[in-house]
């Protein structure tokens, strides 16, 4: 005896697996795109105020490189504050913070030099957060498999552990 096994294809079922398979095909590659823009925008913001305060930085070296005889000034100032390394740019912060407390209160320039150095403290700290809030996106899942994939690197921070 030979067993005849019939197949019957059932058309209403295989629209329904295809649609679902579609949908979620769908759902996956919206959602990928959601999260992919949603970095790219997080990291734009980061880069924006890591150049507010590239600029900042400049300035009050400038400033501060005409008021006080410091060395470490006078050698800063002819740096290009965007190409150094993080740890440059805190170890020049520390220098900027020890020579800015040791400015004439009765110099002319002394507002100026107070509301720049006001600004890059104030840039520093929201550039800050934004790194911590981007840091943090990244290590999330999903977040973390497109930032790998995008070879997307944690933001350092400025700010002391004390502060």
């Amino acid at each position: 005896m030979f067993f005849r096994i019939t197949l019957s294809f059932d058309w209403p079922l295989f629209f329904e697996i295809m649609g679902l398979v579609l949908f979620v095909l769908a759902a996956i590659i919206i959602t990928s795109f959601l999260t992919i823009r949603n970095l790219r925008i997080s990291y734009r913001e980061v880069f924006k105020y890591q150049s507010k305060f590239d600029i900042e930085l400049r300035k009050i070296i400038n400033l501060l490189s005409k008021q006080i005889d410091g060395e470490k000034l006078i050698s800063a100032n002819r740096l290009v504050v965007k190409s150094l390394t993080t740890e440059e740019k805190k170890a020049l912060l520390d220098t900027i913070e020890q020579h800015y407390l040791h400015i004439d209160p009765k110099s002319e320039v002394i507002d100026y030099v107070k509301e720049t150095y006001e600004n890059l403290q104030e840039i520093r700290r929201i550039r800050d957060s934004k790194a911590i809030v981007f840091n943090h996106k990244i290590i999330m899942f999903p977040f973390n498999i497109y930032a790998k994939i995008l070879k997307m690197k944690t933001w350092e921070l400025y700010t002391h552990p004390h502060e």
